[in-house]
């Protein structure tokens, strides 16, 4: 939400408010909001000295620094995964997965795994495709991993096994948002890996969506038809990127943000397609893709072509080199960092029973195939603090949870705090 009046933009997270303005405009909200509820009030991040500087938010740690803000994904699932498959002592490989195409498969790799196995292997790729919202670097292998939940074959234990040995010494990772001048367009990478899949022959459509040099999302998924073409396959991945960027822009829209749209792709074929009217010689391309074409002749989409080797999106598409993770990494303002935030939350004891019976040495051999809680400033470190940020010097963030009057006296209920109630009582 917006306050035009006010200069105030809240986000609403089920009962946790988030709250950026400026500090006389975050303390009018608050008169105004505890005047008619019972409210807990976390903390304020921002950059002045009585402000905090570190606050834990749905589980993410975000820190205000000299230079800008930084974003941290919750490292417990990458560790409670890496336990789980008993990999802590193990030894580290350099990406998430690799290419098996020309490889044959092995005696006994497609057959279905045992009741007990799939729960497992269910149950840890589910908790790798909540952390991959938030770390780009393992989007594609979780990707993969995931559209064989229903019936899991044993070599796909053997993806799970390498994408757990990536994790071991890379559980932290930080996403960066710099201090940046006026941004007025949103950049849109997409790319596509062309009938990828060995089993389907589908392809593999890749994005992420920047505002500036901040990275806002980015996603990998299976196409649903079978092109026929790559410049086919590639122009589904410029609808998908030019679909998602819509409601990005419509987002930001909602909180008075005006934005316009650049695609960056590196298809000729796919540009052309988006570029001139109806399908020429590509009839077979269903009539429900072609409303991009209309966007970019208005002029609400600008489509800009770019190397293959400086696509960022090439690594949500396919098992990349550790060289195009790296540079994927590092273009999109992540990193991987060592050590834990003193806020980060601890794996709880009984969260890690590592999985017995499964060769956890399968992916050895592969090692070489390819080269939101609390305040640190806060009276009572015991709290938890709900909120996030948008980088400002002079604006800081007011943290708050609602707590209804008429539930259980003092106890915080909510979504993600409803867990750490007993420090409310």
């Amino acid at each position: 939400f917006f306050n035009k009046e006010r200069n105030i933009r809240v986000v609403v997270h089920g009962d946790d408010f988030t709250v950026l303005g400026f500090s006389g405009q975050l303390n009018w909200f608050r008169n105004q909001i505890s005047n008619k509820y019972e409210v807990k009030f976390r903390g304020r991040l921002g950059p002045e000295e009585n402000d905090c500087k570190s606050i834990r938010i749905l589980n993410r740690v975000v820190t205000w620094r000299s230079s800008g803000i930084v974003y941290e994904a919750d490292q417990r699932h990458a560790e409670i995964i890496v336990g789980k498959l008993g990999l802590k002592d193990k030894r580290s490989v350099i990406t998430p997965g690799v290419k098996t195409e020309n490889q044959k498969d092995e005696e006994g790799d497609n057959e279905a795994m045992s009741s007990g196995e799939a729960t497992e292997y269910r149950g840890l790729v589910a908790r790798a495709n909540y952390l991959s919202v938030d770390r780009l670097d393992i989007k594609y292998s979780v990707k993969e991993l995931s559209r064989w939940m229903s019936a899991p074959r044993n070599k796909d234990w053997k993806k799970l096994i390498r994408l757990g040995k990536y994790l071991v010494g890379r559980e932290r990772y930080i996403v960066k948002y710099d201090y940046q001048g006026s941004v007025k367009c949103l950049d849109c990478w997409t790319d596509t890996d062309y009938a990828g899949c060995r089993d389907t022959r589908k392809s593999t459509s890749g994005g992420l969506i920047r505002f500036g040099k901040h990275l806002l999302r980015g996603w990998s998924s299976t196409q649903k038809v079978i092109a026929l073409s790559s410049g086919e396959a590639e122009f589904y991945g410029m609808v998908r990127g030019a679909a998602e960027c819509m409601g990005t822009q419509s987002l930001l829209g909602d909180l008075e943000v005006e934005t316009k749209i650049r695609i960056l792709e590196d298809s000729s074929a796919a540009k052309g397609i988006a570029e001139r009217t109806g399908l020429g010689k590509v009839r077979h391309i269903e009539v429900n893709q072609l409303w991009i074409q209309e966007k970019v002749r208005e002029g609400r989409i600008q489509l800009v072509k770019v190397e293959g080797t400086e696509n960022l999106a090439d690594a949500l598409t396919k098992y990349v080199d550790s060289d195009m993770l790296d540079k994927h990494i590092k273009g999109s303002e992540c990193e991987v960092a060592g050590g834990r935030h003193e806020l980060m939350p601890e794996v709880q004891s009984g969260e890690i029973d590592p999985k017995e019976g499964q060769e956890s040495e399968i992916a050895d051999q592969e090692e070489d195939q390819l080269g939101h809680l609390g305040c640190l400033s806060h009276e009572d470190s015991n709290h938890k603090i709900e909120g996030t940020v948008i980088d400002d010097s002079k604006m800081s963030v007011e943290c708050k949870a609602l707590v209804d009057p008429n539930r259980m006296k003092d106890r915080l209920i909510g979504t993600d705090l409803s867990r750490h109630s007993e420090n409310y009582q």
